[in-house]
């Protein structure tokens, strides 16, 4: 049987488990990144927006996968913020640029 096309404008792109927790990263729109984790019965969510570069139609496959890496380890902290994990200095310092890259893009700073 060939493999229908998928016109839908959200596609699910990686469905894993982190310590036991369901993660569910999706694309809408071809430009919004979602992550779920059901943790406890509850949902945990949040999104990135990347739009593809000026003159590009989309994201390329290379793009998407690093939006798919960042969306994972989103979720992942997620996880273990909620199981009370200590951050190891490495990832506290990431945490650190993160954020005050974050603020100066907001406009923040």
């Amino acid at each position: 049987m060939a493999k229908k096309k998928d016109n839908g404008i959200m596609k699910v792109l990686m469905v894993i488990t982190y310590k036991g927790y369901a993660i569910y990263i999706r694309m809408v729109d071809s430009k919004i990144f979602i992550w779920d984790v059901i943790f406890e019965n509850q949902l945990f969510s949040s999104f990135i927006v990347i739009t593809p570069k000026v003159g590009e139609k989309g994201l390329n496959e290379d793009e998407i996968k690093e939006v798919i890496k960042m969306c994972y380890a989103g979720a992942a902290a997620t996880v273990d913020n909620l199981l009370g994990v200590e951050l190891s200095e490495k990832d506290k310092d990431m945490l650190e640029k993160f954020e005050s890259a974050k603020t100066q893009i907001e406009g923040e700073a």
